[in-house]
């Protein structure tokens, strides 16, 4: 298949480069020029860019053909060369001049090339090799295929800027929802959701009374072993915090981005620790990895406890907040019997630290790798929003605060409590119970599971195109499906975290905390 495309392309591409072909097929068209008047490429150059649209149309379908799709960010229809997340939405209206415009584009770029990068170190070594054939005789020179795509988006990006019109058409693009609504529709969502928020409100009731026990009466079922962060590098105090956070904002759009040692040293600085109640190794923090390409489920190696970092943010009363993200895995959550439709492998707990402009936290969250269980403990200066229907929906799931943030020791990260077999989070506090072991975990970026390494070579995604972790079924999926959420209850990748089964509410949506709290000043 692949020499029959091969010989095909190579005949396309030679008209391109030759002939400056007259005109490319309907599907490769991009939107109308712009009102302003702009003055046409040479020939060659209107050649070059045809050719580079057509490697990002046959790029996307040999990746999609392979199914090593990224969907971390979302694509944006008509610009090939982009893709986008909420956050990065979220600054639509505030990009229509320079040097903002740039600067965001610029990031929409480089999400793109992220996910590019993965795609093709997932990608089966014989199409990558039948890809770099295809372009070099098409683009006239042997490249890297990563080097082809750096230099088509540069002359698509440089085109792109020039034109008014689509730089508006930019400007309107969106990242889909995570909800389906013609589920809803289906499911009888305005009926369904009702039975759905009443086990949900019963379910808050339950998590506040374990809140409310002194920590001391919570069950032990086996033994309490703490998870402690390695000890480098050195934490920082509420200064050194606050001076990272400002020197790294100084780009056109106020986004805080520590590189480096910084990165490091916050992520030290307020990482928790978890204390488990271990029962079974199904209890255990590990590493996600593959066997093989054959394997439906992934493994979790619990010889290896590995705590994935990843950076986020929020928007706050128009300031641009950080947050650092802590993901941990669990081989399972154990099934208790054939009617147990929560567990089931693979389990995980997110744990989230958005930081205030003074280097201090202003709010930690937690939730389970499904999107599920996901709480709040705000500091005293935030207070929870009334609940208000939203246009789409009569009824909106209440979000539960447990359990105010303790005061954190200078240099010293919290202490999260967790139960067995469920996995829940039982209590949040600054010093663990004396008693159990101690072991030292390791850190990872969260981006290293987008691309793990196969023991008999080559490389495959934690997860799949639709940023589901295959094998991770639960048979919820039977009850909830009509609340319009892709598979609920299966561990899931950043960006497809739905955080609500009534109403909507995604954990990367950058307005999350502002529609949530409000700020005492």
């Amino acid at each position: 298949m692949y020499i029959t495309t091969l010989s095909r392309f190579l005949v396309v591409g030679a008209m391109l480069v030759i002939a400056g072909c007259a005109g490319a097929p309907a599907q490769l068209q991009y939107a109308a020029a712009s009102s302003a008047v702009i003055a046409a490429p040479p020939a060659d150059a209107q050649a070059r860019l045809r050719t580079c649209q057509q490697f990002f149309v046959e790029l996307d379908r040999v990746v999609r053909r392979a199914k090593v799709t990224d969907s971390q960010a979302a694509p944006v229809p008509g610009f090939p060369y982009l893709r986008m997340d909420r956050f990065l939405q979220s600054f639509r209206d505030q990009t229509v001049a320079e040097p903002a415009f740039s600067a965001w584009v610029g990031r929409l770029q480089r999400l793109a090339e992220q996910g590019r990068q993965l795609e093709l170190a997932n990608l089966p070594a014989d199409r990558v090799r039948a890809l770099q054939a295809m372009f070099s005789a098409a683009l006239g020179e042997p490249r890297d295929l990563m080097e082809t795509v750096r230099d088509c988006a540069t002359q698509l990006h440089r085109r792109d800027l020039a034109d008014n019109a689509r730089r508006e058409r930019l400007r309107a693009a969106w990242v889909p929802s995570e909800y389906v609504t013609w589920k809803r529709g289906v499911g009888l969502y305005m009926f369904t959701s009702l039975p759905v928020n009443s086990v949900i409100k019963r379910w808050h009731e339950v998590t506040h009374a374990t809140f409310a026990q002194p920590i001391e009466s919570l069950a032990v079922h086996g033994e309490l072993l703490r998870y402690v962060p390695p000890r480098l590098p050195i934490p920082l105090d509420s200064d050194g915090v606050r001076d990272i956070l400002r020197r790294s904002a100084q780009n056109p759009l106020g986004i805080p981005e520590p590189a480096g040692v910084d990165r490091q040293r916050l992520f030290a600085t307020f990482a928790p620790t978890w204390q488990i109640d271990v029962v079974s190794d199904d209890d255990r923090l590990g590493a996600p990895g593959w066997s093989s390409v054959a394997d439906e489920t992934p493994t979790i190696d619990v010889r290896y406890p590995t705590v994935y970092r990843q950076l986020s943010h929020t928007r706050i009363a128009g300031k641009v907040l950080l947050q650092l993200n802590y993901v941990v895995w669990f081989p399972a959550r154990p099934r208790t019997s054939r009617w147990d439709y929560l567990g089931g492998y693979v389990d995980g707990i997110s744990w989230r630290v958005t930081l205030s402009p003074d280097g201090t936290p202003l709010v930690f969250e937690a939730m389970h790798n499904c999107g599920c269980y996901h709480m709040f403990f705000p500091t005293p200066g935030l207070r929870l929003r009334p609940v208000a229907n939203t246009p789409d929906d009569d009824l909106q799931e209440a979000a539960l605060v447990p359990q105010q943030a303790p005061a954190l020791a200078p240099g010293s990260g919290p202490v999260l409590r967790i139960a067995h077999r469920t996995h829940y989070l039982q209590r949040v506090t600054i010093t663990a119970l004396d008693n159990g072991r101690s072991v030292a975990y390791r850190w990872a970026d969260y981006d290293s599971l987008r691309s793990l390494p196969l023991a008999p070579g080559g490389r495959r995604s934690l997860f799949r195109a639709d940023g589901i972790v295959p094998g991770t079924t639960r048979g919820e999926r039977w009850f909830l499906w009509p609340m319009g959420i892709p598979h609920p209850g299966q561990m899931r990748q950043w960006g497809h975290h739905a955080i609500a089964f009534v109403g909507r509410r995604h954990f990367d949506d950058p307005y999350l905390l502002e529609t949530t709290f409000q700020i005492d000043n």
